[in-house]
């Protein structure tokens, strides 16, 4: 969740919103510290955060540097006149990095340079001044050198931003493995992926969880959104459709009560319904890219006709022959440079690109020009009907970041609705990470084509660069079909589930399928939720900031 407003004109510290921001860096740490007690100096009323960066360092390297420096340390302690003051100086020096010597060879212990930020908020500078200065003691009086960060140095100003920045920080210690361990004896119940988005906040710490779903730690990018009516379900996708667009990504919703059109319209996505038309005989960039492609073209159309409508009374071999004819019409062949065009700017010639979409025929031309009259009167009846989506030319482009298609709004919506997927999905996918939202999924439980289509997507996903996110209401009733034989295949395919309150017959099925005890879904309030990786189920709260709540357009207690 970004902040409306950052202030960064004083270098002492940074504004988010109404909150400021203060930091202490770690110089340096004593031999032995636990440092779960220094922590417990901090009162538990004070907001802050810390971010630890640890890297192993080369052993060798390490070594031959130990035993270089030791030369030079003793050659120095041979010439230097005993009464000068450094002498101390330079023989503890020699005599550290003989134990640190011992330590790599002996006890087989590896090296690792870490760096220690910790920052504090609050609402009021003076506090926050306070609280600084105090703890800043109470680090000395545990032999822990620290300094007050200044943002003009950009490590610390990126580390302290909500942007999920890695930038490499300049003060660092070297410490080894036994000092390591004893730094950490905690865990945090938290996610946090470097190209992530916010899913969600800890309910126990309030710490943001930060999800790539598209990282390569993760057996698949799907996600199973459960919850009732009124739990928080549609603020949650909503939400995420947002944070992903900003993100880039490529998103298509399949929209089957019209719930996400108006945020569709805000962030200027195109809308698929009844009053749009996709030209089935248009040649795209991709249809060029193969060998013979008019050839393939004209094959596939026919494929798709035969596909969606009765033909057993049309001849393929007329009907692919009359369309070529049309296209020659057009001045449409085999040739590349047929379907191409060069733009000009100032005399400099760029790169071919391909025709307009209004220089393409379409089926009504077809209806129009053809001479056998079984063609025409197939067309005639089915132009008004299940072909109607691809009789004009085309209404929308392929180069949107965000799709909803109407599917309540399509006519022959089982017939048509994957074909307009696949045209955007052959677009999308294998370039672009690119998410597929079924909403109300358990209304498509009653055709058993489309479970099976939504099954077939899951198989080749995940190697096409997509997910697919599934939202219901009523996991019931998809468990119902074939003895649960689709429900288990989602919930197996879907790496991540965010289950929200729902109803009491549910709340059983899940401690079944998924092991989370009815007990806590029964517990959650409204925008609370668990999210379940793997085997790990942490319970998180949704918020937005303004922004975001007002494109979701919810009421102003939705973001606080």
């Amino acid at each position: 969740m970004l902040p409306d407003c950052i202030d960064a004109t004083n270098f002492r510290y940074i504004k988010l919103d109404n909150k400021y921001v203060v930091s202490l860096s770690i110089k340096s740490l004593p031999d032995k510290i636990y440092f779960l007690d220094v922590i417990n100096l901090i009162d538990k009323n004070v907001e802050w955060d810390m971010s630890i960066y640890c890297s192993k360092i080369d052993t060798t390297k390490m070594l031959n540097d130990i035993t270089y420096n030791l030369t030079l340390l003793k050659s120095e302690l041979s010439t230097i006149n005993p009464n000068q003051k450094n002498i101390d100086v330079i023989s503890r020096a020699t005599q550290d990095a003989q134990n640190l010597r011992r330590k790599i060879q002996l006890e087989n212990q590896e090296v690792y340079e870490i760096s220690v930020i910790l920052s504090f908020y609050s609402d009021n500078f003076n506090q926050i001044q306070k609280i600084i200065s105090n703890f800043k003691s109470k680090f000395y009086s545990k032999m822990i050198k620290s300094d007050i960060t200044n943002f003009r140095h950009l490590e610390f100003y990126l580390s302290n931003l909500p942007l999920n920045i890695k930038k490499e920080v300049q003060n660092k210690i070297y410490i080894t493995t036994d000092a390591l361990a004893n730094m950490f004896p905690f865990y945090t119940q938290t996610i946090l992926d470097e190209n992530g988005i916010i899913i969600g906040y800890a309910l126990n710490n309030n710490v943001p969880c930060f999800v790539d779903i598209f990282s390569n730690k993760y057996e698949n990018s799907n996600i199973c959104i459960f919850g009732s009516s009124g739990s928080g379900k549609s603020f949650f996708t909503k939400l995420f459709i947002c944070r992903n667009f900003f993100q880039g990504k490529k998103q298509i919703i399949l929209d089957i009560e019209g719930e996400y059109i108006s945020l569709c319209k805000k962030l200027n996505g195109k809308i698929i319904n009844e009053n749009t038309y996709f030209n089935l005989l248009e040649i795209t960039q991709k249809d060029i890219s193969e060998k013979n492609f008019l050839e393939n073209k004209i094959k596939r159309i026919a494929e798709y006709m035969y596909t969606l409508c009765d033909t057993k009374n049309l001849d393929i071999q007329t009907l692919k022959a009359e369309i070529i004819t049309l296209y020659k019409s057009y001045g449409i062949t085999d040739d590349i440079s047929s379907v191409t065009c060069y733009q000009k700017e100032d005399t400099i010639f760029l790169d071919s690109k391909i025709l307009s979409k209004e220089k393409f025929p379409t089926l009504t031309d077809l209806k129009n020009t053809t001479k056998d009259q079984k063609l025409k009167a197939f067309l005639i009846e089915n132009l008004k009907g299940k072909l109607k989506f691809f009789s004009k030319t085309s209404t929308y482009n392929l180069n949107e970041d965000l799709y909803v298609i109407c599917v309540d709004k399509l006519e022959h919506n089982k017939d048509i609705l994957w074909f307009i997927l696949d045209k955007i999905l052959n677009r999308y996918l294998d370039k672009n990470e690119t998410i597929i939202y079924i909403d109300e999924v358990w209304k498509y439980a009653m055709d058993n084509k489309l479970l099976e289509s939504v099954l077939n997507m899951y198989k080749t996903i995940r190697k096409r660069h997509g997910s697919i996110v599934t939202i219901t209401q009523d996991i019931t009733d998809i468990f119902k079909y074939e003895d649960g034989f689709y429900s288990k295949s989602i919930l197996n395919n879907s790496c991540f589930k965010v289950i929200f309150k729902t109803d009491y017959k549910d709340e059983k099925l899940f401690d079944k399928v998924i092991n989370l005890d009815d007990e806590k879904i029964a517990t959650l309030k409204k925008g609370e939720a668990y999210f379940v990786i793997n085997k790990n189920k942490i319970p998180i709260k949704i918020k937005s900031n303004r922004f975001e709540g007002e494109l979701i357009n919810e009421d102003d207690n939705s973001y606080k």
